[in-house]
């Protein structure tokens, strides 16, 4: 069992001001932020005599962690910003500080149920006799805690050593943190190798920024990473490669699969000719010849897009998806979208079907939106396959309140496609389709291994999320060829 480094903060009024990079209101309170306000504490006023070498070391020790969950209460930005007019403190050259008032617009984050947040390190039990020292004495350090965010967001630290067990009861919502690059999130700043020199030099530079009638600006802290915070219900993006089809080239919603086995056969020979090393290697990743079909491994899935949306929406397949894991870093859908330009699909009899292009009707991106956009709700466009026998029963009788069979298998498939049962809302199975243009899920062909519609019977599924998560979405036992593919559906 391991242990965490638990730092609380307590905030003595229930609102939040801190910004991000970017000056958009920030939450949670990024772990930089944090690590700036204990230095802060511990070398402001009269403790600055009693920094010593073992609270330096401590310092560096936590710098060095990966970044920290966070447990946080709810929070939710004011409705409108204030623009408020105080004194410039970046500037000394007029020393009339009525002659110097700049704006400042403030939007605050009010805290909602509690006044409390927590950050945890995970400290491993083969770790712990070194780290103790260091944990122990950030715990008493973080009482010295004055502020975290503006000035004005006065709160209380404490510090812990807590048990998993202990970790787990803490109430908030949980944030992980997620490396990779998500466009359109705001990163959050964290501690890296040498933060700590660097906000010593910062605030040294800051001390003599003023020299008789002399003004230098301070420097700014450089030395941290940034990573995105995701909820603990969320995911985090999914990297894809997409395609379009000539003008009068088609094919039938019936025949998916067929279209999405001659998309992942061009990607398998253009990958076996190129040098580029796949995750795993080609087989696996781009080829898919895994043992288990219900595998993590990471993947391609390829995914047909049908024409839905719209009341001209005949369901047909025009554009066409390849789709790595959540949470890819998107290096092997750039290698898709730069390889597969141009690339010619053939049947199983050899005769070109269509050719691989860019994205060029005036309606393609809002139609690609649907398959890949951010929302609460999404319904099935191909029926999901289950992967079992499911008595063929979809809503449980008022007196039971125990899932049905279906509904079992539909969590089966949610775990197996990395999506998180607790993020799910409420789920919704039926024969009939959602969308015009989609079909019966008896109508779709199927491979071979998904043939026996008794043992692996189609529903078409809606399904809502406590959070908005972002496509694109497939689950089933057909997920990566082109079968239980969601699109979203508006608010």
């Amino acid at each position: 069992m391991g242990r965490y480094l638990c730092i609380s903060i307590t905030f003595l009024d229930p609102l939040f001001h801190g910004k991000g990079n970017d000056e958009t209101p920030e939450w949670p309170p990024s772990p930089m932020r944090l690590f700036q306000a204990l230095l802060a504490g511990s070398r402001t006023g009269c403790r600055n005599r009693e920094w010593s070498d073992a609270k330096a070391g401590a310092f560096r020790w936590l710098e060095q962690r990966k970044p920290p969950l966070i447990v946080a209460p709810t929070a939710h930005p004011a409705p409108a910003a204030r623009t408020l007019f105080v004194p410039n403190n970046d500037s000394d050259k007029k020393f009339d500080r009525q002659d110097r008032l700049t704006s400042k617009v403030v939007q605050p984050h009010r805290l909602i149920g509690s006044d409390q947040l927590h950050y945890l390190w995970t400290v491993e039990e083969s770790d712990w006799a070194s780290a103790q020292p260091h944990a122990e004495l950030l715990c008493r350090e973080a009482r010295n805690l004055l502020a975290l965010g503006w000035g004005i967001d006065q709160a209380v630290g404490n510090g812990r050593i807590l048990t998993e067990a202990e970790a787990a009861a803490l109430p908030g919502q949980r944030w992980r943190s997620w490396d990779g690059h998500w466009p359109g999130r705001q990163p959050h700043r964290v501690p890296a190798n040498g933060s700590l020199g660097d906000l010593e030099k910062v605030h040294q530079s800051f001390l003599c920024r003023v020299n008789g009638k002399q003004y230098r600006p301070p420097l700014k802290p450089k030395k941290f990473g940034t990573v995105t915070y995701i909820r603990h219900t969320g995911l985090p993006p999914r990297p894809y490669a997409v395609f379009e089809l000539p003008e009068g080239v088609s094919f039938r919603q019936v025949d998916v699969v067929r279209v999405a086995a001659m998309l992942r056969s061009v990607t398998s020979k253009l990958a076996k000719e190129d040098t580029y090393e796949f995750p795993g290697g080609s087989e696996r990743y781009v080829a898919g010849h895994l043992t288990d079909d219900n595998s993590n491994q990471a993947r391609f899935s390829y995914l047909p897009l049908p024409t839905i949306g719209h009341s001209h929406a005949d369901g047909m397949i025009r554009r066409l998806l390849i789709a790595e894991s959540f949470g890819g870093d998107s290096s092997c859908a750039g290698w898709a979208q730069h390889r597969l330009r141009n690339a010619i699909l053939r049947d199983v009899d050899g005769n070109e079907r269509g050719v691989l292009l860019d994205p060029w009707r005036s309606n393609s991106n809002e139609m690609i939106h649907r398959y890949v956009g951010e929302s609460r709700n999404w319904c099935s466009v191909t029926p999901v396959i289950l992967p079992g026998y499911d008595d063929f029963k979809a809503i449980a009788q008022h007196d039971d309140k125990q899932p049905t069979k279906a509904e079992r298998l539909l969590f089966k498939c949610l775990t197996h496609a990395g999506i998180p049962l607790e993020s799910i809302a409420s789920v919704t199975l039926r024969r009939a389709p959602f969308w015009p243009g989609s079909l019966h899920p008896r109508r779709y062909y199927r491979a071979d291994y998904l043939a026996d519609q008794q043992a692996r019977p189609g529903w078409h599924v809606r399904l809502m999320f406590h959070e908005p998560i972002s496509g694109p979405l497939a689950i089933g036992a057909g997920r990566h060829c082109g079968l239980g593919i969601f699109a979203t559906v508006d608010e």
